[in-house]
This record gives C-alpha cells, structure tokens and sequence, in this order.
C-alpha cells in the first residue's frame, strides 16, 4: 500500500499514523495533522505531530464525514491543500516564524521554566586529606624511591620489581638489606 504524498496533506485533516514506538508491529494510530514536519514525501510516509502532541508517520487518510478544516475549492471543483511555505504545511493559527524548521523534542517546553541546574562542580567530591601526624614527625627513613636505587646498586642480580616489594613489606632499609642478603 502507497503512503500518501506531501500533496494531500494538511493540518486538520484526519489520517492514521505509525508511532516510533509501533514501528516493529505496524500498529496505527488515529488523529488529526497539527502540523508537518517532513520536507517532500518520503518511502515509509511522511512525518506529521497530531492535535494531541504524538508524532508519526502517515500510512493512511481517513476518509472524514464531517472535517473540521473545510479545504478551499478550485473553479474545477478539485480540493486544493493550504498554501505552502519552504515546504511546509502552514496551519492559519500558527503564528511561529517560517523559514527555520522548529526542533520538535523542545515544542511546548519553556526552557526558562526549567530547574535550575548546579555545575559539575557540585558533584566532585573534595580529596581527603592526609594524616598530619606523619607529616608532623621528622623522617628518618629515606625516601623509597633512593632507597630502592641503593639496593639495587647493592644487589645488582635481584630483579628491582622484588626488591620494591621487600622494601614496600619491611619499611626500612636495614631490614630490606637483611632480606635481601639471605636470599642471595
């Protein structure tokens, strides 16, 4: 079954729709055009949002016994579409600017009347904060990164990943140093 063309469409005009949602089992939906949204005709129907805010496809008119937007006649009798404008279907309550095609996710939302959002600042938690009794006591111990290099120039056949390992494990030197020594 062909969908209908861009050229038979027109707001107020009843029609049946597939919604995103219904796309995967082809169920219709009834309502009247509020407004186009598709520029030119397209293979699966063209895209329209009805009186009541859903968006879909068109498949299908519905043939309407009593339309409430009577389309102006031509002298040949012919039922001829509301004017046009960029490819659009211009509704004569429609006051929004033409020219620009309106983002449908934000129609009808104010974004001033939205709540006011914090920074991501907000949400970073602060860093803790180390012991101050370490640092409050003289060190003694040299710092590992030296005393690793020593005990590597000491003990040149000992992998330096096991000898950060001892170290990190006793602490001190000295007490790496007797580690060291026994299993060489």
């Amino acid at each position: 079954m062909a969908v209908p063309r861009q050229s038979q469409l027109y707001p107020g005009l009843s029609v049946n729709i597939v919604l995103k949602a219904d796309q995967r089992s082809g169920k219709l939906t009834t309502g009247q055009i509020a407004d186009i949204l598709t520029k030119g005709d397209h293979p699966r129907g063209i895209k329209v949002r009805l009186t009541d805010g859903r968006i879909g496809r068109v498949q299908s008119l519905l043939p309407s016994s009593s339309p409430s937007f009577v389309a102006p006649q031509t002298s040949h009798g012919h039922i001829e579409p509301p004017s046009h404008h960029n490819g659009f279907a211009r509704a004569d309550s429609d006051s929004r600017p033409r020219g620009f095609q309106q983002d449908v996710r934000t129609d009808g939302h104010d974004p001033a009347a939205l709540p006011e959002m914090g920074s991501l600042a907000d949400y970073i938690k602060a860093p803790r904060k180390k012991k101050q009794a370490r640092a409050s006591q003289p060190s003694l111990v040299q710092p590992e990164s030296t005393a690793q290099a020593e005990l590597e120039v000491e003990f040149p056949g000992l992998d330096s990943a096991l000898i950060a390992a001892i170290l990190a494990d006793h602490g001190d030197v000295g007490s790496a140093r007797d580690t060291l020594r026994t299993l060489c």
